[in-house]
């Protein structure tokens, strides 16, 4: 699904014509309706006191929400088209949050404490090398389908027939995933009353606990990649004109890069700890905008990308798991639906944030005796300057729990 499908939400809003604040909206807006959901999810899981039915039946409807997705393809995109898309989306994204805290708690009690970081790598490293090939294949298939489709099957250009099969494709795959999610294991899961915290009891404790000061270092590292990440397509399939076989080239690159790293970094998790892996990947993450900033050709780009993904996997992994190590099992799911809403408000603040620098931000500025006008550079800076503030003032202020009991708050 995520290959032929929401990896290619952003390019199609692109083909369609939109500029940077239509690209933000397509990914703020949805990314932080469905950390709110979370937050509702929470307190449903700890009600239902049953997590495998909320997950599956949050995936099944998932599914489900592709078929308004096709639907937007035939719509004037100018006009309604893009209204459809960006409700469908958000509904899509609510769902996958919806079952995110059941999904993350249950795992929690099924992998052992010494095993996660190994687990979770080697997990990650076989969805992802399918997840990249999918990714892979589905833009040269647009560009295919571009170049060389019939101009009105079903009514629709040959690239947007190719966007069509891609989504019902996703739908589909989507659909027999929830088959398999029915048959995990669930073990007993009971919530005592002290278990539970209301949203604004986590804000007034979170500066006095570790993991309330490493939702604000995540959230604050993903206005960072906010600001930069969402505009990739926009930047290479708009301003520099690549074609969809050549942007999935590039982003496989990053993709790829990832995925062969999760494993290695799984071990290193537990071996070193979730924290000083977060902090090798937080700081790896400063230098990716600049070295995008001062490249200039297709293999450079993909270099850098790639790069970036390896940074980028090792600061996921560690996220992931040091949720685990600081917090206790019965508050799990309120946890991490409070870091999903914190994320999703990172990525919300980052998106529209360089979506309006790059669309308003016209002002040259001197870096180094280099004249920078250009908006993707001046997002760039931005993206760099702020990933640099969190890690210089929030990555110090959480402890190292791997060996540790976890407690919070």
């Amino acid at each position: 699904m995520q290959g032929t499908g929401t990896y290619y939400i952003t390019p199609f809003i692109i083909f369609g014509g939109k500029g940077l604040l239509y690209v933000a909206a397509i990914t703020g807006i949805p990314a932080f309706v469905g950390a709110l959901v979370q937050w509702l999810a929470a307190n449903v899981t700890d009600a239902a006191g049953r997590r495998t039915g909320i997950i599956a039946g949050s995936a099944f409807f998932q599914g489900l929400v592709w078929i308004p997705m096709c639907v937007a393809i035939f719509l004037p995109f100018d006009q309604l088209g893009y209204w459809v898309m960006l409700a469908a989306y958000g509904l899509h994204l609510a769902l996958a949050n919806f079952g995110g805290p059941a999904w993350q708690s249950v795992m929690g009690d099924l992998v052992p404490p010494e095993r996660r970081g190994r687990y979770f790598g080697l997990r990650n490293a076989l969805s992802g090398l399918v997840f990249v090939a999918t990714f892979f294949a589905a833009g040269h298939w647009l560009t295919l389908c571009h170049r060389h489709g019939p101009p009105d099957l079903l009514g629709l250009s040959g690239r947007n027939f190719g966007f069509l099969v891609l989504f019902a494709t996703a739908g589909a795959a989507r659909l027999l995933s929830a088959w398999y999610l029915t048959r995990i294991y669930e073990p007993p899961y009971r919530v005592a009353q002290a278990d539970r915290f209301t949203l604004l009891d986590f804000i007034r404790r979170a500066p006095r606990a570790h993991f309330g000061r490493f939702v604000f270092y995540c959230m604050l590292v993903n206005v960072g990649v906010g600001a930069v990440t969402p505009f990739l397509p926009w930047f290479w399939l708009d301003q520099r004109g690549y074609s969809a076989a050549a942007f999935a080239t590039v982003m496989a690159a990053n993709l790829l890069a990832g995925v062969l790293s999760q494993p290695a970094w799984g071990r290193l998790v537990d071996r070193l700890g979730s924290k000083r892996v977060l902090g090798i990947g937080g700081l790896g993450l400063i230098l990716s905008p600049p070295l995008l900033l001062i490249c200039d050709s297709f293999w450079a780009f993909a270099l850098i990308m790639a790069y970036d993904g390896i940074v980028y996997a090792a600061f996921t992994s560690a996220m992931a798991t040091y949720l685990y190590d600081v917090v206790t099992p019965p508050k799990r799911v309120r946890c991490a639906a409070y870091n999903s809403l914190f994320i999703g408000a990172g990525t919300l603040i980052g998106s529209f944030g360089s979506a309006l620098l790059g669309q308003y931000g016209h002002l040259p500025l001197h870096v180094g005796g280099v004249v920078v006008a250009e908006p993707f550079s001046l997002m760039l800076l931005c993206s760099m300057a702020v990933r640099l503030l969190a890690n210089a003032v929030l990555l110090g202020s959480f402890s190292e729990f791997r060996l540790r009991t976890p407690t919070f708050p």
